[in-house]
């Protein structure tokens, strides 16, 4: 009977075909791979960063309310001074692109990893849809920086909203 109440909700999820409707579309990494999800964030980290790192390569994403137009400017450099894992001195101004379709905001700054203190540099979209917005971090130490953005690049662009 208990294995039947534990299927119950996965068979809910099939009917309803919420199970077949993923959120959104991301490629695979060679060396960025999904570490966890949790409280509306997804996370993939660098496999092949030490072990006990204290700042590794990652990628976050995580899907937010709509922006409505007259919102967008500035939005991404105000969402980024309010996140706890990076503090920033200065943020330059977003720059205005499309991505899979909808119009976006990116920007690339430097950043100190917290509570690490490590030097990362990041780089940050916010990507507009009209049911909900996207934001998407992808962020490594300053030295392992080059090593990783064209991965990191890559799963950006290819990013697909669900």
């Amino acid at each position: 009977m208990r294995r039947h109440l534990l299927l119950l909700p996965l068979a809910l999820l099939a009917a309803s075909g919420a199970a077949a409707q993923a959120p959104f579309r991301l490629p695979e990494g060679e060396r960025m791979r999904l570490a966890t999800q949790g409280l509306g964030w997804t996370v993939l980290r660098d496999l092949a960063a030490p072990r006990g790192a204290a700042e590794t390569g990652m990628l976050l994403i995580r899907a937010q309310r709509p922006v409505p137009p007259a919102a967008r400017r500035g939005h991404l450099a105000r969402t980024l001074r309010h996140l706890r894992p990076f503090h920033f001195d200065a943020l330059p101004a977003a720059t205005r692109t499309e991505m899979a379709g909808l119009p976006a905001d990116r920007l690339e700054a430097r950043g100190i990893g917290q509570p690490s203190g490590v030097p990362v540099v990041v780089r940050a979209t916010c990507l507009y849809g009209p049911a909900r917005s996207w934001l998407l971090i992808a962020s490594a130490p300053v030295a392992d920086w080059p090593g990783l953005e064209p991965e990191l690049t890559r799963l950006l662009d290819g990013f697909r909203p669900g």
